[in-house]
């Protein structure tokens, strides 16, 4: 196990200096970004979160069906009914904003296969959010689920929010302005990840 580092710095192909600096900021937004679970009692502009719901419409997907919608919750009533239904985890009380991440089974990429790939879309275009408030600099925190063991609790959000029957739940997002600077988590090297033309044989 090792710790990653993200840098352009090695690119052989030649860049302007313009484009050297946004590949920069790419890789360092992408290193910067952790699972925040605490935040300070500051609000979200809702310019950013217009920005971060933009990040997520342009994510690609299947036969660009685009099978994602978002609602963004600023209510502390409703974030705290959340907070409950996701296993009472209390920092998802504590966020400034909770964007629930739905995905539309009633779109369909596949004749005869409506709901194929559409929660993978989903999840791609959720990256892209969270990825666009690490650059606007807030913490995020995936949830991944509401607590599937309990279907009432589905219900209990699906009717208090008015979801339709044909969006599941994929995942809240939990942001604000971060009140703690986690550490890097070790993540496993490379060569256990990448393989060059069959499997197990290290790319690098």
């Amino acid at each position: 196990m090792r710790k990653t580092s993200l840098s352009s710095t090695n690119r052989s192909f030649s860049t302007t200096a313009e484009e050297d600096t946004r590949v920069d900021n790419f890789f360092i937004v992408i290193s910067r970004r952790r699972s925040i679970r605490k935040y300070k009692d500051i609000e979200i502009p809702d310019e950013h979160i217009i920005q971060m719901l933009e990040a997520a419409r342009l994510a690609p997907s299947t036969n660009n069906t685009q099978p994602w919608q978002y609602i963004v919750v600023k209510d502390p009533d409703t974030i705290q009914l959340l907070s409950f239904v996701a296993g009472k985890q209390k920092f998802i009380a504590d966020a400034k904003v909770v964007i629930i991440a739905l995905a539309n089974k009633a779109t369909s990429c596949c004749p005869g296969n409506p709901s194929m790939w559409y929660v993978q879309d989903t999840m791609i275009a959720t990256e892209h959010l969270v990825l666009a408030a690490t650059a606007l600099g807030y913490g995020s925190c995936w949830v991944a689920m509401l607590d599937s063991r309990n279907s009432q609790n589905i219900v209990a959000v699906k009717n208090a929010l008015r979801i339709p029957e044909s969006a599941d739940i994929v995942a809240l997002v939990t942001l604000g302005v971060p009140d703690e600077v986690p550490s890097l988590r070790s993540t496993k090297a490379l060569n256990e990840l990448a393989f060059s033309e069959a499997y197990g044989i290290s790319f690098n």
